[in-house]
């Protein structure tokens, strides 16, 4: 009941916004301004511009954090991160930090990235998450190896009832990694049917110039936001569809060179790596922590000293999906029979059909009776099967002399085990004090 009431009040909401979003247009049409001026209509309040609609998450409790890109940028952000996996470890969120990086520490970095000395020679990757595992007492592994598409299957999370959230965070220096990030969330979301779902993926990405730099956030494939009608934002468009330059190869030197090189040649500040840190940890902070983050980008520029982010505050209204329908029956109408159970896997599965976890094999009792069972890893998922042929088991009634005894039966052979009486334990007797004897027979006589 509760679920259709919420279903009534969004789509009441929905097609009252249409019907004001109707209604502006049509007073733009007509070009009658000057005889009912827009903000001075009551009944369009709703549509005031000035609204920021906040990006809403859900309530994952799982969340994976792979963190591309660990130079410039990624290397004072991995900090954020390490004091943000704190923070989910005492809020009873599982976040997980997977740092991806296949360069290696050299001298030149030491002069605008986050390492030492004594580091060089070291993968960043590896450096990095040995520091802050070190420090803070998590576990963050680190990926010696460029992004691809396989990392997000290989490092997705469990299956949660709640909800699971995958955030990419690019920090990246050349077009083809960031080609290759906007390709992997680009075919997830295409998998999913759109942002919603039980498992989400977000892509924030930072880039920088010399003295200036933009970080952009989305989930959606949409070229618009959508709104909820209860009026939060489920979906933003990808950094690249909100700011197509970010695909498109830009004039560079002769020779392709990295953030460090240009650092050496002064072509870009010391500083500027440090803000985009700060500004990916604020983003997360008002995604993660205080849940009202109202920014699908922002800009800013050290020269100047300008920082503008664009708030989200238009988008799309989205329909309400109806909530499943139950079926109710009368006590003249026979009740559903139930979905009939799924088929067996096959006895050399490895992977659970449910969250993709691993399945781990063994022996289990089944009403005194030894069987198979395999279950995942992961989640609760768990099956019987037969010790001889792997097929499905069911308890029956079968025929063992001329008696009916329950037991356990193959469905796929002639595998057969009955079920051993259940015997009743005796309670023991306590054993009778010689000097209570005594005493009681002489009070008898």
């Amino acid at each position: 009941m509760t679920g259709y009431l919420n279903y009534l009040k969004q789509l009441i909401l929905y097609l009252h916004q249409k019907t004001l979003t109707q209604l502006r247009r049509l007073i733009q049409f007509t070009k009658l301004y000057k005889l009912t001026q827009l903000n001075k209509l009551p009944t369009l309040t709703k549509l005031n511009p000035t609204k920021q609609y906040r990006l809403d998450i859900g309530h994952p409790d799982r969340i994976v954090i792979l963190l591309v890109g660990c130079g410039g940028t990624g290397s004072w952000a991995a900090h954020i991160l390490a004091q943000l996996a704190v923070w989910a470890k005492g809020a009873g969120i599982d976040l997980r930090l997977y740092f991806v990086d296949h360069d290696r520490v050299e001298e030149k970095n030491l002069v605008r990235q986050n390492f030492c000395p004594a580091e060089i020679g070291f993968p960043k990757a590896f450096s990095l998450a040995w520091r802050y595992t070190a420090a803070f007492g998590l576990t963050i592994t680190p990926v010696v190896e460029q992004f691809s598409a396989a990392l997000l299957d290989r490092y997705r999370p469990a299956y949660s009832a709640q909800g699971t959230l995958t955030l990419v965070i690019g920090a990246v220096d050349n077009v083809c990694a960031r080609r290759t990030i906007a390709e992997a969330i680009t075919a997830k979301l295409e998998q999913n049917q759109g942002p919603g779902g039980q498992h989400k993926y977000f892509w924030l990405d930072a880039g920088n110039e010399r003295f200036s730099g933009q970080i952009l956030i989305g989930n959606s494939l949409d070229p618009e936001p959508l709104l909820s009608p209860l009026g939060y934002c489920i979906g933003l468009p990808l950094p690249h569809l909100q700011e197509p330059s970010l695909l498109l190869d830009r004039d560079r030197p002769p020779v392709d060179l990295s953030c460090a090189d240009l650092n050496l040649l002064e072509e870009q500040s010391a500083m500027i790596n440090r803000a985009m840190a700060t500004m990916i940890g604020l983003y997360l902070y008002r995604l993660l922590q205080s849940r009202d983050l109202c920014w699908r980008s922002s800009w800013l520029n050290l020269e100047t000293g300008a920082t503008k982010s664009n708030p989200i505050n238009s988008g799309c209204v989205v329909a309400p999906t109806p909530p499943q329908r139950i079926p109710v029956t009368t006590p003249d109408q026979p009740r559903p029979t139930a979905a009939p159970p799924p088929a067996v896997l096959d006895p050399e599965a490895t992977v659970c059909p449910h969250c993709d976890g691993t399945l781990i094999q063994g022996e289990d009792e089944w009403s005194g009776v030894l069987v198979g069972v395999r279950f995942c890893d992961s989640c609760t998922f768990r099956e019987e099967f037969c010790p001889e042929c792997g097929g499905h088991i069911v308890e029956a009634q079968s025929m063992i002399g001329n008696e009916p005894q329950p037991s356990i039966t193959c469905m796929e052979c002639d595998w057969n085990e009955p079920i051993p009486a259940r015997t009743t334990p005796v309670p023991p007797v306590a054993a009778t004090d010689p000097d209570l004897v005594t005493a009681e027979s002489s009070v008898t006589r």
